[in-house]
């Protein structure tokens, strides 16, 4: 008599039987993508220059940024806040709240964090942040601001400080100087002046709007609300 040798996956198929496969780990659960943060699609890079990268942060309620990695320094202005959750590769999830008005400092240089936040709100969450592209303090000297009720500071860090700035209606900041280069970041439209050094009565005029940011450079300043509503901005100086 002759005997037919089966493999023994032969074998099993002809029992109709099949051996249980299991995937590898990464088959099976693959890590999704990390990019950089200027380059994540919700992250809308708007103004740049040697010192900053300014982005306007849009993510629609129920929806995610990609992970992303923060290696620079970043301030974060929230303009339109939003619960939210934060995921990481390697810790527990986290929910939150970022309240309209506050500011976040990101305090990431030699240190990088990697987080995806998704909008757990149902409103659109719009942040304008920006990452300082050098370590600091870059040398420009300790800024400051006129002793007046319309500054306030919100942000005192080793390599920027930030004030929130009120000006009623034909109020003005006075003159101090900026030291070093900056960014401005308005919550409220509005008509903006801004005093030309040397020109007594002239004056730059621009049309802000909620969300608009502008680049600021080192020297006098005296900024004017000529709109007939309060002015309100965050002030940022690199350090």
């Amino acid at each position: 008599m002759k005997y037919l040798k089966l493999s023994s996956l032969s074998l099993l198929a002809s029992l109709n039987v099949f051996p249980l496969v299991i995937p590898s780990a990464s088959f099976a659960a693959e890590k999704e993508p990390v990019v950089a943060t200027n380059l994540e699609p919700d992250h809308h890079v708007i103004l740049e220059n040697q010192y900053v990268t300014v982005m306007r942060v849009m993510i629609p309620p129920g929806q995610s940024t990609l992970f992303h990695e923060q290696h620079l320094d970043y301030v974060n202005t929230h303009i339109d806040g939003s619960p939210v959750r934060a995921s990481y590769p390697d810790k527990p999830v986290k929910d939150f709240e970022m309240k309209s008005g506050n500011v976040k400092f990101g305090n990431h240089q030699g240190h990088s964090e990697v987080d995806k936040i998704t909008n757990t709100g149902t409103t659109l969450n719009m942040q304008i942040a920006f990452e300082i592209k050098q370590a600091g303090p870059l040398g420009f000297g300790g800024s400051s601001r006129p002793a007046l009720p319309a500054f306030q500071q919100v942000l005192d860090a080793k390599s920027v400080k930030g004030w929130k700035v009120t000006l009623q209606p034909g109020e003005s900041s006075h003159l101090y100087t900026q030291k070093g280069p900056g960014v401005r970041i308005f919550f409220t439209e509005g008509r903006v002046l801004e005093a030309i050094p040397d020109r007594p009565n002239r004056n730059k005029e621009t049309w802000v709007h909620k969300g608009d940011a502008m680049l600021t450079a080192a020297g006098p300043v005296e900024i004017i609300n000529g709109g007939d509503t309060p002015l309100i901005f965050n002030d940022y100086e690199l350090q």
